[in-house]
C-alpha cells in the first residue's frame, strides 16, 4: 500500500526531517510516534493514511500481541531496494532481533524484518508507505558480495 501521487506533498527540508522521524518511529517500534509523526507534517488526511497507520501495528508492535513474554533485543536498519515497483523509490528497510520466553524456561531468538517506502521527486517526498516487496537483509548482503 503506498499513496498514488507524483505531485510533491512535502519539501525538501519537510522531507528530510519526515523520513528522519519516521525512521525513528520504526526503530523504537511506537505506532503511536508514527502516528504523531504523520500529523505532525499533516498527512493524516491522505486517502491512505488510516490504513498506512493501522498496518503500523502489525508492523511495529507485533511484539505485544506474542503469548510470550518478549524482550527485543536490538532494531537495526539496512539499504534494500524494492523489487516490485519502479526504479528510484528510497526504501529503509528494519531489522529486528527479539527473544521470546517460552513456559518451559528457554528462550528462542527471532527476527522479523519490515521495511518502508519513499516516492522522491527532486528531493520532495511525493509518495510514501509499506514496502512489501524489499530485498531482506540477506539477500541484500549476497547482492553485495
Amino acid at each position: 500500500m503506498s499513496f498514488k501521487t507524483s505531485v510533491p506533498i512535502l519539501s525538501k527540508e519537510e522531507t528530510e526531517k519526515f523520513i528522519k522521524q519516521i525512521d525513528l518511529a520504526c526503530r523504537l517500534l511506537d505506532a503511536q510516534v508514527l502516528k504523531w509523526v504523520v500529523e505532525k507534517f499533516d498527512l493524516h488526511k491522505l486517502e491512505d493514511s488510516p490504513e498506512f497507520l493501522e498496518d503500523a501495528v502489525d508492523k511495529l508492535e507485533f511484539w505485544k500481541k506474542k503469548e510470550s513474554p518478549v524482550q527485543i533485543k536490538t532494531v537495526g536498519s539496512f539499504e534494500t531496494k524494492c523489487i516490485a515497483c519502479f526504479f528510484g523509490k528510497k526504501v529503509n528497510g528494519y531489522l529486528v532481533s527479539y527473544y521470546e520466553e517460552k513456559p518451559e524456561g528457554f528462550k528462542v531468538h527471532y527476527e522479523r524484518q519490515f521495511a518502508v517506502n519513499f516516492q522522491l521527486k527532486e528531493g520532495q517526498l511525493t509518495d510514501f508507505g509499506w514496502c512489501h516487496a524489499f530485498l531482506y537483509k540477506e539477500e541484500v548482503d549476497q547482492v553485495k558480495q
